[in-house]
């Protein structure tokens, strides 16, 4: 019997677990079970312990051992854990007790009975005490019938270097390919099946070309898709001839509290990086995602989150808001007046769930990156053009605001404010002269506001501003994308949202 460090996850299981169900415990006590399972094997990872054999049926001569295991919630600080073993006649054979000071509110622990060929057969029970309070039980069944079925095999979980060797030899790296022809964005894919490849809406919304860069180092054009959802931030692209190992899809679905892992990409390398599922969340029209231990780079996006097996369960994710980045995207799902059921949005890492990605077969039908651009459902990208000193979204009675000060910035706006304004200071290094517009889409990417162009010059010596007006009468609540053009560039661009 032994304490384990205090865990903030559940153990993903090899197998289909043997779950107590939590019961009534008496009122007042401090500690609630969250989980308890029987085996007859297990070992500890990383200070987590894993029941490799979960089961409820023990014979005698086959199994040496019953192992009982128990997650619990309650108070930080030294504890006093006792484990009663009751026979089948009800009695108490064994007590088996350890010491152990939990350093925050979830917690975990195990005990071990060994078995012998003249154990009594029959319906056992492990009793759990905490301090003295009763913390729960789990009941088992212990046999010598000669006809029980034997054992069933244990799956070997993989080490956490061949989690990572794994990951890495399915993983490759995507650039989407500017107008010009230079790199405007980097982020990561895997293999899911031959000539398929599995990644992120986001690392390929608004390319001219994307070029997928192999483990070899050699570089394919990814000009294709199988499938894919802008809003749910997924995307399979078809690759001919082309693939590498491939990850397995998990036959189970991830939940919260599961150990999972995801390469975290750098311009220095990768490494494996916990993706513990810490909870979830449902943006508005973007489905579930998954909230993840650790932070991922950019470049992280699209790759994969593997549960303990190596099991890809979901992808990673970029964005909630098609054409938004993560910070934009969390300060308008947070809003105080976004009244939606999903509740407050949470900036974390997240993780599309493999149960939103459909298995598309290589043999179906594709999609030219190039139509997705012409139906409108790829997002311009925003060019860095050295020419704006500061913009922002505010109050049109503040847009014209000389002064040293900014306007006041603001991004959600009321029918009852009539107009929302836009406010640019244009300042640069370099002589520049041409026309500028403002255009408004709803999140479908539809234009529903454009200005008239008006042409602007610009320079060292030569500051400037330049505001616009939105009206807001004819827009229905919602979320609104606005972009500053200079010539065919998109190069500002911000998020409001319209509310009664």
């Amino acid at each position: 019997m032994r304490p384990l460090s205090a865990l903030s996850a559940l153990v993903q299981l090899a197998s289909p677990p043997v779950f107590s169900v939590p019961y009534a415990v008496p009122q007042g006590t401090q500690y609630r079970v969250v989980r308890s399972v029987s085996g007859a094997k297990g070992r500890e990872v990383n200070g987590r312990f894993v029941m490799e054999d979960p089961k409820s049926v023990f014979t005698s001569g086959q199994d040496t051992k019953v192992i009982v295991y128990f997650e619990w919630e309650g108070p930080v600080g030294p504890h006093h854990f006792e484990g009663l073993w009751r026979s089948p006649e009800g009695k108490i054979v064994l007590i088996s007790d350890f010491r152990y000071e939990a350093k925050g509110r979830q917690f975990s622990g195990y005990w071990t009975m060994l078995l012998s060929d003249t154990v009594a057969t029959g319906e056992w029970t492990l009793e759990a005490r905490i301090d003295g309070e009763f913390a729960g039980k789990q009941s088992f069944v212990i046999t010598s019938s000669p006809n029980a079925a034997p054992p069933t095999p244990t799956r070997r979980m993989p080490t956490t270097a061949e989690l990572y060797q794994q990951a890495v030899a399915a993983s490759v790296i995507i650039e989407k390919i500017g107008t010009d022809g230079l790199v405007i964005g980097r982020g990561s894919g895997f293999w899911m099946g031959e000539g398929r490849l599995l990644t992120a809406f986001e690392t390929l919304d608004g390319a001219a070309s994307v070029r997928v860069i192999l483990q070899d180092r050699s570089q394919r054009p990814a000009t294709h898709l199988l499938s894919w959802n802008r809003w749910q931030d997924w995307a399979i692209l078809a690759i001919p001839g082309t693939s590498g190992p491939s990850l397995k899809r998990a036959a189970d679905p991830a939940a919260v509290g599961d150990h999972c892992v995801f390469l975290e990409v750098t311009p220095g390398g990768s490494r494996i990086t916990d993706g513990t599922i810490t909870g979830k969340t449902a943006p508005p029209r973007a489905g579930e995602r998954f909230l993840l231990q650790s932070a991922a780079t950019s470049a992280s996006t699209g790759g994969a989150l593997l549960n303990e097996n190596g099991e890809w369960v979901g992808v990673i994710s970029g964005t909630a808001i098609p054409g938004a980045n993560s910070t934009q995207t969390f300060g308008i799902l947070n809003e105080t007046s976004m009244k939606t059921d999903s509740g407050i949005y949470i900036q974390a890492s997240t993780a599309v769930p493999a149960s939103l990605i459909s298995d598309t077969p290589a043999q179906a039908a594709t999609t030219a990156l190039a139509d997705l651009a012409d139906r409108g459902e790829f997002v311009r990208p925003v060019v860095d053009s050295h020419l704006i000193g500061f913009a922002t979204l505010t109050n049109p009675a503040q847009k014209e605001n000389k002064a040293a000060y900014p306007p006041v910035y603001k991004k959600v706006f009321s029918h009852r404010d009539e107009r929302a304004g836009v406010y640019v200071h244009w300042q640069s290094q370099t002589k520049s002269r041409g026309d500028v517009l403002m255009r408004v889409f709803n999140l479908d990417n539809k234009v529903v506001v454009d200005s008239k162009p008006s042409t602007i010059s610009i320079g060292p010596e030569n500051t400037s501003s330049t505001s616009w007006e939105i009206p807001l009468a004819n827009l229905s609540l919602g979320i609104y994308r606005v972009d500053v053009i200079f010539g065919e560039n998109t190069i500002w661009r911000d998020f409001f949202r319209v509310t009664d």
